[in-house]
């Protein structure tokens, strides 16, 4: 069993949380990882959704999940966008999601994915389930 993770999620993966499965491979998506990138090395003062957990981490904690996050355990998969690539090309005739979206979904067709989501997201939710795939949303 795979699963994918959102950026949210995989950040408390990051920061030592485990995985919603913990018998299940770990994936995420290349935009779920550069928007995590972003939030936590763009900002140090900021308290976001993203980066704010990070921030939070005591000095040797906070510096342990940063090093995670520039060097992504082996234990996360991430597909490259040669993969990923033709297969958006194809879902984009039937779904009309944004790059985020589409990614997400190429990616876990292709893994054939259970999908963890850290919030809802209606019409990418819709794409997965048309798509047969079983998504999770962990509010």
């Amino acid at each position: 069993m795979t699963q994918l993770v959102d950026d949210q999620i995989l950040g408390g993966i990051l920061r030592g949380n485990p995985p919603p499965d913990a018998d299940a491979q770990v994936f995420t998506t290349g935009l779920w990882y550069v928007r995590l990138c972003q939030a936590v090395l763009g900002s140090i003062a900021r308290r976001g959704v993203l980066s704010g957990p990070f921030s939070a981490l005591p000095g040797p904690a906070r510096e342990r999940a940063t090093r995670r996050l520039l060097e992504l355990p082996d234990s996360i998969g991430l597909l490259s966008l040669r993969t990923l690539g033709p297969v958006i090309g194809q879902l984009r005739q039937r779904h009309d999601l944004n790059i985020l979206g589409m990614e997400a979904l190429a990616a876990a067709r292709d893994l054939r994915a259970d999908v963890h989501l850290s919030a809802a997201s209606p019409r990418l939710e819709a794409a997965l389930h048309a798509e047969g795939l079983r998504v999770v949303v962990h509010t």
